[in-house]
C-alpha cells in the first residue's frame, strides 16, 4: 500500500461499521514487526475513492511462501468493498496471487460481521469458525442492561468475586504481570503462548488508554488476573485473559469482563468481539454464550499449490512458517486437529 493511500485508507475503515482492528494499519505494523513478514495490501480504487481492500501477508519457508490474509492466532482478514465491482476486483486479484510459481499455500480468513456468500476464491479446503460477538447496550442503564444480557451463573460469579474483595482497575503499565501469567497459563493446558515481544511491542503500536487497555484484577492489593483488550472503530477485542490458578474460585475474571464491557458500552462501543471458537470447542462456547454471545459463523478458504505440505507434522509446519496458518491439521497425511 503506497504512503499516499494510508489516509484515505483509514478514513475507508471508520465508513465501515463493522471494520475490526485487525485491518488496521497499526496491527499491519505490528505483525510485520512480530512475525518479520512482508505485506500486500490490494485497494480498489475509483478515482481518489477506495472502494474495496484486501490485506494479505506472506512469509517465505522451506516449502515456497504462504500467504495469509491475515495470520497470528487467527487474525480474521479478506476482502472489504463498498460495491459488486470492487470486490470481484478483489476476488479475482487473489486468485492471479494464489496461483503464482513459489507459492505453497494460502489461507484467507473471512469477516464474521460480513456476508459469507460474497468470495469467489480459489481454494481447496475449509475450516470453519463460529465467531461470538457480544451486541452492547447502546443506552439507558448500561449495568441493569448488562446484567440481563449475561446469564444467571455469570451473574453470580460476578457476585462472588465481589464478595471476595475483588478490585479491578486500569493498569497499562504491567506488562510483566500479564505475559508471566499469561506463560503460566498456556503451559496449564499445553497452549501455545504468545511471545515476549508481542506484549512489549503494544505501547510502541498502539495508544495505552485509547486503542488497548490492560484492566487488572486485585484482592488485597495483589494481582490475581488481567485481560488484555484492544479498541478499533466500533468493536472491543477480547485479546488476552488471565487468571492465576489460586485465584480462579474467586471468579476475578467475571469482575473484570462486567466492567470491561459496560466501560466499552458507555464509550459508545457496539460489539465485543471474544474471536473465534472451534467447533469442537464446547465449554469456550458455552462461557461465550453466557456473555450474550451471538453467532457469526466464518470460513478459512485455504488453497494448498505444494502438496508435500501434507505430508508434514504439525510441529514441522508451526515451526517453517511460525505465526501463519498453513492448512486445517486434519487434512494432514498423519492427521491432527484443526490449527489456529
Amino acid at each position: 500500500m503506497d504512503v499516499r493511500h494510508h489516509q484515505s485508507y483509514d478514513e475507508f475503515l471508520l465508513q465501515i461499521d463493522t471494520s475490526l482492528l485487525y485491518y488496521s494499519r497499526s496491527y499491519k505494523i505490528l505483525l510485520e514487526s512480530l512475525l518479520s513478514c512482508r505485506s500486500q495490501y490490494w485497494l480498489a480504487v475509483n478515482g481518489e475513492n477506495i472502494e474495496g481492500i484486501l490485506p494479505l501477508m506472506e512469509m517465505d519457508g522451506p516449502y515456497g511462501r504462504v500467504i495469509n490474509s491475515l495470520p497470528y492466532y487467527g487474525s480474521n482478514g479478506g476482502i472489504i468493498a463498498l460495491t459488486d465491482a470492487a470486490r470481484v476486483m478483489l476476488c479475482e486479484k487473489y486468485n492471479d496471487i494464489v496461483n503464482e510459481s513459489g507459492l505453497a499455500a494460502a489461507t484467507l480468513i473471512t469477516h464474521p460481521l460480513l456476508s459469507q456468500s460474497d468470495y469467489s476464491v480459489n481454494y481447496d479446503m475449509t475450516d470453519q469458525r463460529l465467531g461470538q460477538l457480544t451486541p452492547l447496550p447502546e443506552s439507558g442503564d448500561i449495568e441493569e442492561q448488562m446484567l440481563s444480557l449475561i446469564d444467571s451463573s455469570t451473574r453470580r460469579n460476578i457476585r462472588k468475586a465481589e464478595r471476595s474483595s475483588v478490585s479491578v482497575r486500569i493498569d497499562n503499565q504491567d506488562i510483566n504481570f500479564l505475559y508471566q501469567t499469561h506463560i503460566e497459563n498456556m503451559s496449564m493446558i499445553g497452549g501455545k503462548a504468545k511471545d515476549i515481544s508481542f506484549f512489549e511491542g503494544l505501547a510502541n503500536h498502539f495508544r495505552p488508554g485509547k486503542e488497548f487497555r490492560i484492566y487488572k484484577a486485585e484482592i488485597d492489593g495483589e494481582p490475581v488476573a488481567a485481560l488484555l483488550v484492544f479498541y478499533f472503530n466500533h468493536t472491543v477485542e477480547y485479546f488476552t485473559p488471565v487468571t492465576r490458578g489460586k485465584y480462579r474460585n474467586a471468579q476475578p475474571m467475571a469482575k473484570i469482563l462486567f466492567e470491561a464491557m459496560v466501560d466499552a458500552a458507555r464509550s459508545g462501543y457496539r460489539w465485543w468481539n471474544w474471536g473465534g471458537t472451534w467447533l469442537s470447542q464446547e465449554g469456550v462456547y458455552r462461557f461465550k454464550k453466557k456473555w450474550g454471545a451471538e453467532e457469526h459463523p466464518y470460513t478459512y478458504y485455504t488453497k494448498i499449490n505444494n502438496s508435500a505440505l501434507l505430508s508434514c507434522s504439525q510441529e514441522e509446519l508451526l515451526s517453517a512458517y511460525p505465526g501463519f496458518y498453513v492448512l486445517p491439521f486434519g487434512k494432514l497425511n498423519n492427521t491432527g486437529v484443526p490449527n489456529e
